[in-house]
């Protein structure tokens, strides 16, 4: 089992050493790549085939995540270039208030992903808008990140629109409505206290006062900024929600916000050649506000790079642990442990996190523990609905909290916070995961006294 679980010893072990010993500007791609290459060498049998099939299969499940990001850092380039984006800044800054700054951030972003069933769709358009009303406020970045994931989850959980919850119903033969009402029961409970929790830190971490004055000075500046703007503008944002609503794919949705910003920046300025750099470069702001300039200068395709760089080495090291034996040899060890009804959902969580940070695919790690777990459910009698619920529990909820996980890589890049720097503001997912172990712990406890 030691030896099985010696390529994450290289990984974490890696890590620490690239971001505190020999420091570089990417740690995690580094480290995946050590760390994939100790665990190619220690095996004895090292047929290339075997790597390459499971490189294969772990690139393609990625890729369509890989190609959204490249459509996400295109909508951040023409949004900030049309000034949809800083449109999205002012009105949020005229209606968000700064007493519950975090709870609206959560609440707003929650209904946004329940709406649209993408935490991804959400973070990479609202999210980005709600970022620049917190760097207009000088609100502490990694917090309004927290905050901004934290409902993006909630309300992909809970909607019937949701690929991961669609995934995980029919993976375990539950019923859509069924799996997302038995989900109510632990994920509100879990919303409500990170709900709580934002507000606490709202009002004892942060000065509401300091908040204020920068709003009522921000709203100062950003009607002078913001006058030539109209508000018809606002089509490309209804454009993505809205046919995502039409259960249209996440690439649409984005080509759509972007094709349709760039329309009308063309239609009042004509086209400039401008716009193509802009997709690929970036835009540069060039206003009198710095702070926004700071925020609103970035997008394009050459700023997913780095993200794209860190998912394919993520690909590499996953590739090496399933193509050689690791994983299957984990999972082996984790059947034979367990018994009862809380050793099988417990296992089905730790297998869905330990392949959001082998596979870094959160659809991986819903569909291997779904297959490896769910005979074995049946026969100890358990609810298939508890099987979905664990898988949502774990492999979902976990996804955006591992820096090469597509989901965290994802959120990383469209928010510009790194995960680590927004993983302790994560309420609802953190508490969520506590909760959920601590309810099976608790159930395995009192079967046991009772037995």
């Amino acid at each position: 089992m030691f030896f099985s679980l010696s390529p994450l010893l290289y990984l974490t072990l890696s890590i620490l050493f690239f971001r505190f010993v020999w420091v570089i500007p990417y740690p995690h791609p580094m480290a995946l790549l050590v760390a994939g290459v100790l665990s190619f060498l220690q095996r004895r049998d090292r047929k290339l085939l075997f790597l390459k099939s499971a490189f294969r299969k772990n690139f393609l499940s990625v890729l369509p995540a890989m190609e959204i990001l490249f459509f996400v850092g295109m909508l951040i380039a023409s949004w900030a270039y049309t000034g949809v984006l800083l449109l999205m800044i002012q009105t949020g800054i005229l209606f968000l208030q700064p007493d519950y700054f975090l709870p609206s951030l959560a609440i707003v972003s929650a209904i946004a992903a329940m709406v649209s069933g993408s935490s991804w769709t959400t973070a990479g358009t609202l999210g980005v808008a709600l970022m620049g009303v917190a760097e207009v406020i000088s609100f502490p970045q990694a917090m309004a990140a927290g905050a901004i994931v934290s409902g993006c989850y909630f309300g992909d959980k809970l909607s019937p629109l949701s690929d991961t919850t669609n995934l995980a119903s029919s993976l375990t033969h539950v019923p859509i409505w069924s799996h997302i009402k038995h989900m109510l029961k632990t994920t509100c409970i879990s919303f409500g206290v990170a709900i709580f929790g934002f507000y606490i830190l709202n009002l004892f971490v942060w000065d509401a006062n300091q908040v204020y004055d920068s709003t009522l000075q921000s709203s100062r500046i950003l009607p002078d900024i913001t006058n030539q703007i109209s508000w018809f503008k606002f089509i490309p944002v209804i454009l993505v929600f809205g046919s995502a609503l039409f259960k249209l794919h996440i690439r649409v949705s984005l080509a759509l916000g972007i094709v349709s910003a760039i329309a009308f920046s063309v239609m009042e300025s004509g086209f400039h050649f401008d716009i193509v750099r802009t997709l690929v470069f970036g835009f540069e702001s060039h206003s009198e506000n710095e702070v926004l300039d700071r925020f609103l200068s970035g997008g394009g395709v050459v700023a997913i790079l780095p993200t794209e760089i860190l998912i394919l080495a993520a690909v590499w090291f996953g590739a090496v642990v399933e193509g050689y034996g690791y994983l299957a040899e984990i999972l082996i060890q984790i059947k034979n442990w367990a018994k009862d009804r809380s050793d099988i959902l417990l296992s089905t969580m730790g297998t869905a996190f330990l392949l959001n940070m082998v596979t870094a695919d959160q659809y991986l790690s819903l569909v291997i523990p779904a297959r490896a777990f769910r005979s074995l459910a049946e026969e100890k009698g358990i609810p298939e609905k508890d099987i979905s619920r664990s898988l949502e529990d774990s492999g979902t909820i976990t996804s955006p909290l591992i820096p090469w996980n597509s989901c965290g890589a994802f959120m990383s890049t469209s928010l510009g916070v790194s995960v680590f720097s927004f993983f302790p503001f994560v309420f609802f997912n953190l508490f969520h995961i506590i909760l959920s172990v601590t309810l099976l712990l608790v159930v395995k406890k009192n079967l046991k006294v009772h037995s």
